[in-house]
């Protein structure tokens, strides 16, 4: 019996262990292979359906895409919750995961709502595929053929103070969006989650009474979410980094 008792414990030892979690090696295999076929740079980070990229990694990829649907319309937005006080510089992905559950089990949306999403400290990133329109309470009519743009802060007046990286990123991809899909800086082209209704989504522009319209990207936001303010703070600085830009390529 003591001879049965150890080769029964012999024959257990030499069983296969099983990990039931993937290798961090397994894991970046996975990501490496996932690159390459979506034509991620190689530096950057992924989880999940979540990519974060510098301004140049941001600039190579979408170069790189190739997007179906017409779109013909960029959406600016602040998160205003979460704001600069729940970025602590290393947490983008936790960031991005907290949204896309509120998206989808509090608005009941399939999906995070915005495809792309700015960070403080300048980084980018792109989660909803650009083939999909955007969820939002901007509405249907600017969803339909438009691309979301969150950026993280409260900008209202008094609230978050934007950071250089951030403006120099915002105002880098909106003019890179510009020269993607062919267009030119415009209240038709630009628009602000400010000027469209939440009642209906129609366009309103500054016309919208307050309980109707959300003050997103912010009452300070390039100075200000009118649409002069748009016109004198905003879309000059994408029309000079668009041509800055063009110029680069030549």
């Amino acid at each position: 019996m003591k001879n049965l008792i150890i080769l029964i414990t012999s024959i257990g030892f030499f069983l296969p262990q099983f990990d039931p979690y993937p290798s961090k090696a397994a894991v970046n295999s996975f990501n490496n292979e996932k690159k390459m076929a979506e034509g991620i740079p190689s530096s950057a980070s992924v989880q999940g359906q979540h990519i974060l990229m510098t301004r140049a990694e941001f600039k190579n990829w979408l170069y790189e895409q190739h997007v179906t649907r017409k779109i013909n319309l960029i959406q600016q937005h602040h998160t205003w919750l979460p704001s600069y006080k729940h970025f602590n510089g290393s947490n983008h992905f936790t960031m991005l995961a907290g949204m896309e559950t509120y998206h989808k089990k509090q608005m009941g949306w399939k999906n995070i709502a915005q495809n792309i999403t700015t960070f403080p400290d300048g980084k980018i990133a792109v989660s909803r595929p650009f083939n999909i329109p955007p969820d939002g309470t901007i509405g249907f009519k600017a969803n339909e053929n438009g691309i979301a743009i969150e950026h993280v802060g409260n900008f209202d007046v008094g609230q978050d103070v934007m950071t250089e990286e951030q403006k120099e990123t915002i105002v880098y991809l909106n003019a890179l969006l510009c020269i993607k899909f062919g267009l030119d800086p415009s209240i038709d082209t630009i628009t602000y989650h400010h000027w469209w209704s939440l009642k209906n989504g129609e366009r309103v522009l500054d016309k919208g009474p307050d309980y109707n319209v959300k003050t997103c990207p912010g009452t300070g936001f390039f100075g200000g979410n009118s649409t002069e303010n748009a016109k004198t703070y905003f879309y000059p600085l994408i029309v000079r980094k668009k041509e800055e830009l063009v110029g680069l390529m030549k």
